[in-house]
């Protein structure tokens, strides 16, 4: 059982944090599940491993705890010492080649613990911003990171991002479409309306809401249940029945 008494799974929970990281860092170089040459453990000359690197801000981030609630057993004293010191190798190696990692641990972390490092870690960001364009993609980012930890207090609204990750993901491995932008639907989302999703199949809207700029639309699909999704993403996915 979660220590937190959640009942959302470890794989949503980190989910929904790399929507949460997208969009705040939607418009910086990313880089995805990367091992740098120089990112080697000290002790055991092994390499380290990083979820996301943002070369040009000097940032990363490391998603901690992702197995250890599917372990069976408690790690022994030694095992957690060796864990303990990865964490640390990583931390000082990032520092020594400028980057400020942030550390997520999906297991004992609340929501405001994680937005605090990202402030943080975008704040020494713009403090070093070599270029103006940088500097003001970094204060963008900030103020999405300030929104998003208005809207998500507790672990119970992850589940939202984790289906919105979930849209993401649907929307890089299907196609590219063949319809030219102008013939994109552009259909206005209303409560009650009937709609399709080319994936999730036959629903009805249950309701639409402003975000960011964007609509989420809460949809109870007859198969796949209710889910929320970004009306930016599905424009060419929902429509009208």
């Amino acid at each position: 059982m979660d220590p937190r008494g959640s009942n959302l799974p470890v794989w949503m929970i980190t989910n929904a944090w790399r929507e949460i990281f997208a969009r705040i860092f939607e418009n910086i170089e990313t880089q995805f599940t990367v091992s740098p040459e120089w990112l080697v453990n000290p002790s055991t000359n092994r390499r380290l491993k990083l979820d996301m690197l943002y070369p040009e801000i000097g940032v990363a981030v490391r998603f901690e705890g992702l197995q250890g609630k599917q372990r069976k057993r408690r790690l022994s004293l030694e095992e957690e010492a060796q864990e303990r010191t990865r964490r640390e190798a990583r931390i000082a190696v990032c520092q020594e080649h400028d980057i400020h990692l942030i550390v997520v641990d999906l297991v004992e972390d609340k929501p405001h613990v994680n937005f605090q490092r990202i402030d943080e870690a975008l704040s020494r960001a713009g403090q070093h911003a070599k270029s103006e364009n940088l500097l003001q993609r970094i204060k963008e980012a900030r103020i999405i990171a300030s929104k998003l930890a208005h809207k998500i207090t507790t672990e119970r609204d992850l589940k939202l991002y984790a289906e919105l990750w979930d849209d993401r993901q649907y929307q890089i491995s299907e196609p590219a479409p063949t319809t030219s932008p102008a013939t994109i639907s552009t259909t206005s989302y209303t409560e009650g309306m009937e709609v399709e999703h080319t994936i999730f199949g036959p629903g009805v809207v249950l309701s639409t809401e402003s975000s960011n700029g964007d609509i989420l639309i809460t949809v109870d699909f007859i198969t796949a249940g209710q889910k929320t999704l970004a009306a930016s993403l599905v424009s060419d996915k929902l429509f009208p029945r």
